[in-house]
Parts: structure tokens; C-alpha cells; sequence
């Protein structure tokens, strides 16, 4: 069986060896507790052809079922359990303390999901605090007031979560869910389960995914299951193992269920000026589905794009927004005649479109004349507010703590991302170290996850072939590869959710989804091929053989996935595989 080998060192990880330094509430809490389970489970590979393999969630129907799930080579990540009051699991007619359950049938096997409500989630927090605290461990809640608790408390903060909207309908406009992302953000939440029924899911899924969270689905059938994994979740629940595995069977060709996000790194810069309003909208116009910009504050409050703080020997915030603006760019080409663009242009130019924007918050590099002096985010906040029709089109991410706690408290419902490269930049009249030194020494998976977990913070950070090995074990809890900044098409054999890139317009042609036709002929399904038109990241329509996968059949109704493989020899050579969503066709 194929495993994640780069996930921990050893089998017991303490706070004290990650470097986390959990606060002394916390601290007297876990010494509170009667046993402390330390461990984090690795998770092991499916043994599909998946890039990135969802996260397989089952909800037992009896302890023995458990038992004999946990003995499969290929077997779900997590198990939901539902708790009492008195912290008691029952399961059909089985019943058990969930201290009992975990230790007997859960440790080491399963990542446990303990569904909690408004009547449990307290006596939940006194258990982990006074009883058993369980770090490798997560919740599911259809009340939101539940999860935000159990983020506020000094212990139950290490829970992740997951909210559960199944009870929903998903809406036609993707942009109908940004209220229960900012909801979930705002909890300190990373992730949205719908009902795998609707057909709706692959909007939710698509839209959840590109703002970071992350989007798992409850499935009834093994169809469903094939459904939701097709539609790009990264996790599926059902009550059956059998049911889930059995699923992830269908995809056994090499690559990704869903096309992966394509961040433009400074907008494009092959034929523009980076972070241009030229170079910005032409990410929109090559099909880019993010675009990643860099802010920096003025002397007089105006939020300017630019990567470096100084630009020709003059600092921005220590210059007037008009004399920065008399500065012509000219990294591309001077024909242009364009200067650095204001938040405010960019808001005008992408606020009807699809592209989120990658905000990256350097203002001054977290300087204190930034950070408390020219009120940076709260500048931020006000050019935000000021465009309506951009609400759920922003993701901020940094390196400096002083502007991730600011962000958290006056736009708590955006997505806030930790930049993992760490302690460089930071100016000298600043006299802490980004993110008090906790950063660093976090070389496992356990340790990264309990300091995103501590400040609610996705995770990006340059992807290499050690972050590509533990992407499942971050996915199973919650969180994505987002990650920068590559410099040719590589990012298509990494198991990356986002991928921060300086060659947008090189993917622009390359296939982005398959659309399953409505009719089908006996002919092409017999030889297991159809040429079939399909889309590219720019959104250009080209003709591509496509493998026909049948998920199931009756009469002249067929379930189908179709498949095919990119393979670019050009300047920048790429060779992946995309699946298209589950469809029912007519076979003629």
C-alpha cells in the first residue's frame, strides 16, 4: 500500500518539538485533561489515478463495521460519530464512551469526526479540556453558533470543522454561497459539506475551492459518490465505506478530477508591466482563474499596487499617492505610459468579472508606520466596502501577524492565508518577528496545522516535492496546496489546489473542462472513444478524443465520465489529465 512518507518524523509530536507555544490557557487546559493523544494519523493513498484524491469520509452503522473498514488496504480517512450529552457514541446498538471508541476502534485508524449541536458541543469542549484531549480530531455541525465556539475556546480551537449544508439548495450563481463561506470564515470554519444530490454541487464545489475552503459532499449512492468527486470535492461522506471506495474506482487514468486554479503572479508580465491594470486585466482575458497582486499603503492612505516598498528611491509610505503616480513602469515596456494602479482601478476594471484576486498585503513590509500609524487595513477594508460587486471575489494573504490579526478583526469573512516562506523583510522599526518566530521549526504537517489552526489561516507556501508529498494529510484536514510562485507549467504534476504562476497566458490554450454531450452512440461507447468539443482556460472551444468512462447503465440511459489528456510539447511542455463531470446521456 502506498503511503505519504513525508508526514511525520515520529509518532508523537508535542507542542513542545513543533515550536507551536500554545498559549497558557490552553496549556493549563491539556495539563487539566486526564490523557492526551498527541499523534496524528497519516493518511494513506486510494490508489487511484487522482492528482489530488479526495478525503473519504464514512458514518458507521455499528463498531464492528469500524473494526472491519480499518483491516482495508483502501479505506476512508475519517469517521463521523455522534455524541450525547454524557459524551456517550452510539452506533446501531452498539454503545460506547467516546473515550472508549476513540482508544478502542478510532486511534491511529481514523481521523474522528464528532457531530455536534447546540445541546453537545459544550459538554464536548469540558471532554477535550478535562477528560481526553484529542488533537488529531474534528467536528460537524449544521449550526454555525456551534462551530464558532468551538473556535473561540482555548482548547477546542485545534478541532477543525465542518459545516454541514446539506439541508441547503445550491443557487445557479456561484456567488449565492459567498455568504456561507464568509459565514464559515468567520466562525474560523475551512469546511463546507453539501448534499451530493444537488444538482448544483459542482458550482458550490468549484466556487468554495477557488476561495480556499474546502468542499466535501454527503452521498447516499455510489453514483453520487462518482457525482461529488467529478464535480472537484475534496471530500465525500456516505455511510458506506464500500460505497466510497468503490467510487474512487471509477477514476483510475492519471490527473485531475477538476482543472486546477491558475493564479496570474502579478498579473501577466510577458507582455505587460507587472501588476499593471494592463497586465491585471489580461490575466482576466487569458483565462486565468485568480490573479495575485501586491498592495502597498501611502503617506496619505491611498492603497497602491507594487511588490517592493521603494520603487526608483522613493518609499511609498513615505510619499503622497499623486507623487508616486508621477513614476512611469517600465519593467515590460514604457509604450504603455501606465504607473502603478490604485486598489480602486482594480475593483473598477474586475468587479464583473469571475477572477478572485490574490491580495498579498505587504504595505511597507508590516512596517509600524503601516501597521498602526497609516491604519493600512483599515484602508484596505474601505476600498473593499466601497465595491459591492467584489464582495466574494477577495483572498488576502501574507507573511506579517500584525496585519493577519487585523484582518481577522475588521474582515473577519475574508479568507486569510499564512505565506509560508517565513522571516525575511520584515523592517527593522517593527521589533517582532513575523508571527513571533512560531513559524519557524515547523517541519511536519502537525505542526503547521496546529499554527493555521491557532489563527485561523490557510496555508500557502512554495511548493516542492515535500509539500507534494503531504498535501493529503493538509487536505484530510481541511486545507488546500495553495502555493507559489512557479516559473514554467510544472505546477500540473503537483497536487496543487491553486497554483501561483508567471505563465498564465501559456495555459491559456490548454484544456480546462470536458462538457459530457447529451447523446452518445452505441458506436462510441462500444469502442470506449468520442471526440467531443471541449474548453480551454480562456475559454476558447477545441475538438479532443475523449475516453468514455460508464459509471452505470440501464436502457438507452447511460452514466458517463469522459476523459482526456493535455499534453503540451511547446515552450513550456506540460502533460496532465482532466475527467469531466458525471452526465447521463443517450445512447443512440
Amino acid at each position: 500500500m502506498k503511503r505519504i512518507t513525508a508526514f511525520m518524523a515520529a509518532a508523537v509530536v508535542t507542542c513542545a518539538v513543533v515550536g507551536i507555544g500554545i498559549d497558557s490557557g490552553s496549556e493549563q487546559k491539556a495539563v487539566a485533561a486526564s490523557k492526551t493523544y498527541e499523534s496524528y494519523m497519516n493518511v494513506a493513498s486510494l490508489g487511484s489515478g487522482l492528482k489530488i484524491e479526495p478525503t473519504l469520509v464514512f458514518e458507521p452503522s455499528s463498531l464492528a463495521e469500524i473494526s472491519a473498514t480499518a483491516s482495508q488496504s483502501k479505506r476512508p480517512a475519517s469517521a463521523i460519530l455522534t455524541v450525547d450529552e454524557e459524551m456517550n457514541v452510539h452506533i446501531g446498538e452498539d454503545t460506547r464512551s467516546l473515550e472508549r471508541a476513540f482508544d478502542s476502534y478510532l486511534k491511529g485508524k481514523f481521523i474522528p469526526v464528532i457531530r455536534l449541536s447546540e445541546t453537545t458541543v459544550d459538554p464536548f469542549i469540558t471532554f477535550l479540556s478535562e477528560k481526553y484531549l484529542i488533537k488529531d480530531i474534528m467536528a460537524i455541525s449544521d449550526d454555525i453558533s456551534v462551530i464558532k465556539k468551538l473556535n473561540e475556546d482555548d482548547t477546542a480551537y485545534l478541532v477543525n470543522t465542518v459545516y454541514d449544508l446539506t439541508g441547503t439548495q445550491i443557487a445557479d450563481n456561484r456567488y449565492a454561497e459567498w455568504d456561507h463561506i464568509a459565514e464559515a470564515n468567520v466562525a474560523g470554519c475551512n469546511i463546507l459539506m453539501y448534499d451530493a444530490s444537488d444538482a448544483n454541487l459542482h458550482v458550490a464545489a468549484e466556487y468554495v475551492e477557488a476561495m480556499t475552503k474546502m468542499c466535501w459532499a454527503y452521498a447516499e449512492t455510489e453514483t453520487e459518490a462518482v457525482s461529488a468527486i467529478a464535480a472537484g470535492c475534496y471530500g465525500v461522506a456516505a455511510k458506506s465505506a464500500e460505497t466510497l471506495t468503490d467510487a474512487v474506482g471509477h477514476f483510475s487514468k492519471d490527473g485531475f478530477a477538476r482543472a486546477q486554479y491558475l493564479a496570474a503572479h502579478r498579473g501577466i508580465t510577458t507582455y505587460a508591466n507587472e501588476q499593471s491594470l494592463v497586465g491585471i486585466m489580461a490575466s482576466h482575458n487569458e483565462g486565468a482563474t485568480h490573479v495575485e497582486i501586491d498592495i502597498q499603503v501611502t503617506a496619505d492612505r491611498q492603497i497602491l499596487i507594487n511588490h517592493d516598498a521603494m520603487h526608483t528611491g522613493q518609499r511609498f509610505s513615505k510619499a503622497t499617492a499623486a507623487q508616486m503616480l508621477n513614476i512611469k513602469l517600465s519593467n515590460y515596456s514604457q509604450r504603455y505610459g501606465d504607473s502603478f494602479a490604485s486598489l480602486r482601478e482594480v475593483c473598477e476594471m474586475m468587479r464583473y468579472t469571475d477572477v478572485i484576486v490574490i491580495v498579498e498585503l505587504k504595505l511597507d513590509n508590516g512596517s509600524t508606520a503601516a501597521v498602526d500609524e497609516l491604519k493600512a487595513i483599515e484602508t484596505v477594508r474601505d476600498v473593499m466596502n466601497s465595491y459591492p460587486e467584489m464582495k466574494g471575489h477577495w483572498i488576502a494573504i501574507t507573511f506579517y501577524s500584525p496585519f493577519a490579526e487585523q484582518m481577522r478583526e475588521l474582515l473577519p469573512e475574508i479568507p486569510l492565508a499564512y505565506l509560508g516562506a517565513g522571516a525575511s523583510g520584515k523592517e527593522d522599526d517593527l521589533q517582532i518577528k513575523p508571527w513571533d518566530g512560531e513559524h519557524k521549526g515547523m517541519s511536519n504537517v502537525a505542526g503547521k496545522i496546529e499554527f493555521l489552526r491557532k489563527r485561523h489561516l490557510v496555508l500557502d507556501e512554495m511548493m516542492s516535492n515535500d509539500t507534494n508529498a503531504t498535501a493529503q494529510n493538509y487536505l484530510a484536514r481541511g486545507y488546500g496546496q495553495n502555493t507559489w510562485t512557479f516559473k514554467d507549467l510544472s505546477h500540473f504534476g503537483y497536487k496543487a489546489n491553486i497554483a501561483t504562476t508567471d505563465k498564465a497566458e501559456a495555459c491559456a490554450m490548454l484544456l480546462k473542462e470536458i462538457p459530457v454531450p447529451a447523446t452518445l452512440t452505441e458506436a462510441e461507447l462500444s469502442a470506449g472513444k468520442a471526440t467531443v468539443p471541449c474548453r480551454t482556460y480562456n475559454g476558447w472551444t477545441v475538438d479532443r478524443e475523449c475516453e468514455i468512462i460508464v459509471v452505470g447503465r440501464e436502457g438507452d440511459k447511460a452514466d458517463v465520465l469522459l476523459y482526456s489528456r493535455e499534453e503540451n510539447a511547446g515552450t513550456y511542455p506540460c502533460e496532465y489529465g482532466i475527467y469531466s463531470r458525471l452526465g447521463t446521456v443517450t445512447v443512440a
